[in-house]
């Protein structure tokens, strides 16, 4: 059985054809435009949460699209796997220490994965299938979400609380005084930290000057080496000096206590020493005339003669024994 069509039919088979064919390379077009027909390498990263992110979420590079998400896999409590691939000609620019930032390019609306080179300039290109870290990163709507709202809350309680206590410590007029007091007591501690510290900076100043406290520092190793060379001389040589030195300083204390008890005498007659020595003195020259006086006297004159042999010939044996 022949069918025939119409010229009308004719007509509209020609341009539902055209249609289609048209259609088909648009298609096409679009497809080869998008880089659906082109090689892709394909990579992985892990994400802490997979919030906002699924397959066929936009890999973007400088702000080009250059690929797409593919597959998401739980590992494990807060650790995502996610699988994405690039096209071949963008991929040939990851290179080590490259990394992913996940982030939202509006304030709502999914998110996209930015690859963001290496600062250092990395040379080595990522082979497929490689790791490339992600890089945390938080938004608006992440810190209005109700898990990380819920703990800010928590700890905005937590400090409420705290301010309570400070609060209800604080409401006693007492304590209040007391940190008025102490607030007044700041400045006046801050002005003396001050001056210390210019003063500090003069001493070292001085001291690091002409390097003198290179010099000083020298001198006390110098100092410090021969008293270790000294040490075990002295305790060779005076063993008791450390007992002796406990008696001296004992009878000093002695002697400090005693001294301190005749301090008031001595105070009481201090005015009239110089008197008195004066009066001792001119005694001592009239006892020396009176005897030079009596020595010559007859009486006496050959006595004194005796007495002046006993003494020489005293001297001499004295004499003796420290001549042999």
């Amino acid at each position: 059985m022949i069918v025939k069509f119409t010229k009308f039919e004719k007509v509209a088979g020609v341009f539902v054809s055209a249609a289609i064919v048209l259609s088909l390379a648009s298609f096409v077009a679009v497809a080869v435009k998008k880089g659906w027909f082109s090689p892709r390498t394909h990579f992985h990263t892990f994400l802490p949460s997979a919030e906002g992110v699924s397959p066929g979420t936009v890999v973007q590079m400088s702000g080009y699209k250059v690929g797409h998400v593919t597959s998401t896999h739980l590992i494990s409590q807060n650790k995502i796997r996610v699988e994405f691939d690039v096209l071949s000609d963008y991929a040939a620019e990851i290179s080590e220490g490259s990394r992913i930032m996940v982030l939202r390019p509006f304030v709502i609306g999914d998110k996209v994965f930015d690859i963001q080179h290496s600062e250092n300039g990395g040379k080595n290109i990522l082979a497929a299938g490689a790791e490339i870290p992600a890089v945390e990163s938080a938004d608006l709507m992440e810190i209005l979400s109700g898990k990380r709202m819920g703990a800010f809350l928590a700890s905005f309680e937590s400090l409420a609380q705290s301010a309570k206590v400070v609060g209800e410590a604080f409401a006693d007029g007492e304590r209040a005084k007391d940190l008025v007091k102490a607030l007044d007591q700041i400045m006046p501690l801050l002005v003396n930290l001050n001056r210390m510290s210019i003063e500090v900076t003069k001493v070292t100043d001085v001291a690091l000057k002409k390097k003198r406290l290179e010099q000083v520092m020298s001198n006390l190793s110098l100092v410090s080496k021969e008293m270790g060379e000294m040490i075990p001389v002295f305790k060779q040589e005076a063993p008791d000096f450390a007992m002796s030195m406990a008696h001296i300083v004992e009878n000093l204390n002695v002697l400090t206590r005693e001294f301190k008890k005749i301090t008031p005498a001595i105070a009481t007659v201090a005015p009239d020493l110089p008197k008195t020595s004066l009066r001792a003195v001119e005694a001592l020259d009239e006892a020396v005339v009176l005897l030079k006086a009596m020595q010559r006297s007859f009486f006496i004159r050959g006595s004194v003669r005796e007495v002046r042999e006993e003494e020489r010939k005293r001297s001499k044996k004295k004499r003796m024994p420290a001549s042999k």
